[in-house]
């Protein structure tokens, strides 16, 4: 008797489908439902060489799906034009994962150029992370900005 209990308790703390919020944590940004997966990008405020970006996800499914945020397609606006902004990742930890059935996760990363990008103009492929297709979010500006 105390299994079944334990799996009614387990299945009551799993991710629900397009709910955004885990455990009292309310997913921040721009949400958007890929699939399995249920995706909030936020916009960060930029780190002293790049922009930052926070990813919260939520696997909305039954069964594990495989999240590649090494893969975001991240896009700013330099002087010269559009430039595809790289991860800072120096002990190259980002890869591919496989995000359990009815569970969440979270990450925050700092993207880079080699020069500055203008604050207002920063977009990220969601679609890039799960392989959908393409599903741009566009951020105006960096939240210090945003309080001015």
């Amino acid at each position: 008797m105390r299994g079944v209990w334990l799996a009614a308790a387990l299945v009551g703390c799993a991710y629900r489908a397009g709910s955004f919020s885990a455990w009292g944590h309310e997913f921040a940004g721009q949400r958007a439902t890929l699939g399995c997966l249920d995706l909030a990008i936020d916009r960060r405020a930029d780190g002293p060489l790049g922009a930052v970006v926070a990813y919260d996800l939520g696997n909305r499914c039954d069964h594990a799906i495989r999240v590649d945020l090494s893969e975001a397609a991240v896009v700013g606006r330099t002087g010269s034009g559009d430039v595809r902004l790289a991860p800072y990742d120096p002990m190259h930890e980002l890869r591919a994962f496989w995000l359990d059935g009815r569970t969440v996760g979270r990450e925050t990363i700092e993207y880079r150029s080699e020069e500055p990008i203008a604050a207002r103009d920063l977009c990220v492929d969601a679609g890039s992370v799960v392989e959908t297709g393409p599903y741009w979010q566009c951020f105006s500006s960096a939240p210090e900005e945003r309080a001015r």
